[in-house]
């Protein structure tokens, strides 16, 4: 049972040396995902918003890692990151939307962390001795 979802994935798999999510779908079609992208995209709500105008740029997400994907129910999965971020339920809608329509948010993803100054490679502090 899919829970009203026409797109159901048919093998999750995770690719941790290259940092990849390959999800198959039930449609035939193979989305790769990567761990930093679905980081980024996380739809919690601390991270989207209750609504578009209250999302959060996330960056600094260039290195993060998947720690654990746990299943929920028969419609989603809840991915666990790095950087210690577990709030995330990722249904298959959500994961669907995200594989087919990759190259624009990414695109948008980047032209977002350059308007606000921002990068994806983490920030490195240097801490003086005292």
């Amino acid at each position: 049972m899919s829970y009203g979802s026409k797109h159901i994935p048919t093998e999750i798999r995770q690719i941790t040396a290259e940092k990849l999510l390959k999800i198959s779908w039930n449609s035939g079609e193979v989305f790769d995902y990567s761990m930093e992208y679905l980081r980024v995209m996380c739809p919690c709500a601390k991270c989207s918003g209750h609504t578009p105008d209250q999302a959060i740029l996330i960056d600094g997400q260039q290195d993060v890692s998947i720690r654990s994907i746990t299943p929920t129910g028969r419609y989603a999965i809840k991915i666990e990151f790095s950087d210690d971020h577990d709030s995330g339920l990722y249904s298959w809608d959500t994961l669907y939307n995200l594989g087919s329509h990759q190259e624009v948010y990414w695109k948008e993803y980047l032209e977002e962390l350059e308007k606000a100054g921002k990068r994806r490679r983490p920030s490195v502090f240097a801490i003086k001795p005292i």
